[in-house]
């Protein structure tokens, strides 16, 4: 199995929304603790992340079109980082916008 991938995300409404890799920020993916191979839904083992809403949060697993499989989250940001990472997602934003 490849190796498990790391995603940058922020957590909105209970929902986690990836910001990087580039090539699928802005998508919405569900998390769950259970492995791929499992034959189980993977909602057995959703991760809940109510408690993380509004917070950066880093995430490493196996992903798809709609789940983060064996996820783990590494690290969650700060309120001094989130503060930063989100003036950077404005101005990113803003330039887009020109």
């Amino acid at each position: 199995m490849s190796l498990k991938k790391q995603y940058l995300g922020k957590v909105e409404v209970d929902r986690f929304k990836i910001l990087l890799p580039e090539a699928e920020a802005g998508s919405y993916r569900r998390l769950t603790t259970m492995g791929m191979q499992v034959p189980q839904p993977p909602e057995l083992q959703e991760m809940h992340l109510d408690s993380y809403e509004n917070q950066f949060v880093m995430v490493s697993g196996y992903g798809d079109n709609e789940w983060i499989w064996s996820a783990e989250v590494i690290e969650v940001a700060g309120p001094i980082l989130t503060a930063v990472l989100e003036q950077i997602l404005e101005l990113r934003l803003g330039a887009l916008k020109v």
